[in-house]
């Protein structure tokens, strides 16, 4: 699924919310993105505050294999061109898989641009994470991951952002094969390459 950003903007994390109790984790394949479709409007109304963000930056007709630069791609390691796919997980979505690919091990970011849903589900407590609210690049965002992981057994986290009305933009960075990072180093790396997206993302709308 979905690494080591080394550089990318302003991300910083706030304490949030995190009492999930949905079924799936963080990604959106396997385990995949929580919830359920059917969830009333009022069951994923975050627990939390989302602060207002600072632009709207709408991810319409936006491929999200166009959000990194030559440049942003070096400095998150990526050795393969990014790969264009369609999400077959909790949201149908456009996504482009970003690997890093070496004898050693192997390890990726996903990204999506979701125009179905906001944030606020993953702060709502009724999904299979643990999430808190965060920052990345002046925007909130929610930063989580599957309910239970800590330390090097975590799997991979997301940052999700709050990029417009019912739009997020989300990122996930997947550990490698040897689990060499621990947990929060994963969402680090996420909201790292979260930032630069949204770098890139500003400089398009």
């Amino acid at each position: 699924m979905i690494t080591l950003a080394l550089a990318a903007g302003c991300t910083d994390s706030t304490d949030g919310v995190a009492t999930p109790g949905g079924q799936d984790g963080p990604g959106t394949e396997e385990p995949g993105p929580t919830g359920d479709p059917a969830e009333s409007e009022s069951s994923t109304e975050p627990t939390v505050e989302i602060p207002p963000r600072p632009e709207d930056l709408s991810l319409d007709g936006v491929k999200p294999c166009s959000l990194f630069t030559k440049a942003q791609l070096t400095q998150l390691e990526i050795t393969d061109p990014p790969t264009p796919k369609t999400s077959s997980g909790y949201f149908e979505a456009p996504g482009c898989d970003l690997e890093i690919a070496t004898v050693e091990t192997f390890r990726s970011y996903e990204v999506l641009t979701v125009t179905e849903e906001g944030i606020g589900p993953w702060l709502s407590g009724k999904r299979n994470v643990e999430a808190e609210l965060s920052e990345v690049a002046g925007f909130p965002a929610a930063t989580y991951w599957l309910r239970g992981a800590e330390g090097n057994q975590a799997m991979d986290c997301a940052t999700a952002i709050d990029v417009a009305e019912g739009q997020q933009l989300m990122v996930t960075a997947d550990n490698d094969a040897n689990r060499s990072f621990a947990l929060d180093q994963l969402c680090q790396m996420a909201e790292n390459a979260a930032g630069m997206a949204i770098q890139t993302l500003q400089t398009v709308r």
